[in-house]
């Protein structure tokens, strides 16, 4: 039968009430300690169930030190009921930082009950990201370092971390690559160091306080950048230049009613002639398709009618709020509707040298930060 005394965890506080006892100054019963006990045997076994937790989720993308030092917190486990002094362990054993590091002066089971929920929340934040994202940002953050990344990062998180914020606050609608331009590089930094509130991020830190607490770190370390060329330095960023492609403005609403108004009254021709040439504003003709109630034949139609470099300023529009890159992404989709279904029918329609003409142009394009949101 095991002597609780001998645990080592226990000890030092046993015989510190034990010397109390003896002087006169406290008197600890029995049961005392036998919940004490208790108490230390029931977070062991919330930790293990949380580091199981971990293990069957998290994926280590071959960054060593977070392997390792899975490794060597399962071997604190296996030996803590024998010989392991669980108060003489600290984060020098593991080697894989946190993006909020453990205070100091935790130890022993407060230092792991605290390394394993910090962890928890980042391996979970990882998990809902597609692993090819992942190991792009990676390929580019090993060019632009010269290192590779499996030997030297030292927190994957925190860099996925922040180029998701980036994307988040450009207001994508669907993230399909992590990697920032210069441009929206220099934009979510600006809105970083210029703003307190960020409903975007909302969300995601009501999912977890920790994100939270993380991007509060970030801010920080944002306003004692000087320059806006620290963009480049604190994302991972593209290194391609593209011409910088302001929209359209707008109508007013009471423009835009007008014109409503006209078209409702109007045969297939004049309505054709209406919206071709009164509309150049991409959020105008998405709102148009919306709220009319014509055929998809009569929509394809009028697509057709217009002129190249409202297409070319529609598809830059439309693919920069999916944060696609191709336009073999738009005609890949498979739940779509509105502008997307239109877009998608037309480039299929196109012959292959069109096409290639209207993507080599498209592709010469960035929106400015303005047109971001």
């Amino acid at each position: 039968m095991k002597n609780e005394l001998l645990d080592p965890a226990f000890y030092p506080f046993f015989m510190k009430k034990l010397q109390e006892r003896l002087s006169g100054s406290s008197v600890m019963p029995v049961d005392q300690a036998e919940r004490i006990q208790q108490s230390i045997e029931f977070v062991l076994a919330q930790l293990l169930k949380l580091y199981q937790a971990i293990q069957e989720n998290y994926q280590s993308f071959g960054i060593e030190s977070l392997e390792e030092s899975l490794a060597e917190i399962g071997n604190f486990f296996s030996v803590y009921d024998l010989e392991f002094g669980a108060a003489e362990v600290d984060q020098a054993f593991l080697d894989y930082q946190l993006a909020e590091a453990v205070p100091a002066d935790f130890v022993g089971l407060d230092f792991y009950e605290r390394y394993l929920h910090n962890l928890a929340a980042e391996v979970f934040f990882l998990k809902r990201i597609p692993e090819t994202q992942v190991y792009e940002l990676l390929d580019h953050y090993q060019q632009d370092l010269g290192f590779d990344y499996r030997t030297d990062v030292n927190n994957l998180f925190e860099i996925v971390f922040k180029q998701m914020i980036g994307k988040l606050l450009l207001g994508k609608k669907a993230i399909h690559t992590l990697l920032l331009n210069q441009i929206e590089a220099q934009y979510v930094l600006g809105r970083i160091k210029d703003q307190t509130d960020f409903p975007e991020l909302e969300q995601l830190f009501q999912q977890n306080d920790y994100y939270r607490r993380i991007f509060a770190h970030f801010q920080l370390t944002v306003q004692r950048l000087l320059v806006p060329e620290s963009a480049v330095h604190f994302f991972v960023v593209t290194k391609d230049r593209k011409k910088l492609l302001e929209m359209p403005p707008v109508m007013t609403a009471s423009r835009f009613n007008q014109l409503m108004e006209a078209y409702s009254v109007a045969d297939k021709q004049e309505k054709i002639r209406l919206i071709t040439s009164e509309i150049s504003a991409p959020a105008d003709f998405e709102e148009y398709v919306e709220i009319s109630a014509e055929s998809m034949e009569f929509y394809k139609n009028l697509l057709k009618e217009f002129n190249k470099n409202f297409i070319k300023v529609l598809l830059i529009f439309e693919m920069n709020k999916l944060d696609y890159t191709s336009y073999a992404e738009i005609v890949g989709m498979t739940t779509y509707g509105g502008v997307l279904e239109l877009l998608k029918d037309y480039i299929k329609a196109l012959p292959e040298a069109e096409l290639s003409a209207l993507f080599r142009a498209v592709d010469e394009y960035q929106l400015v930060p303005d047109d971001f949101s």
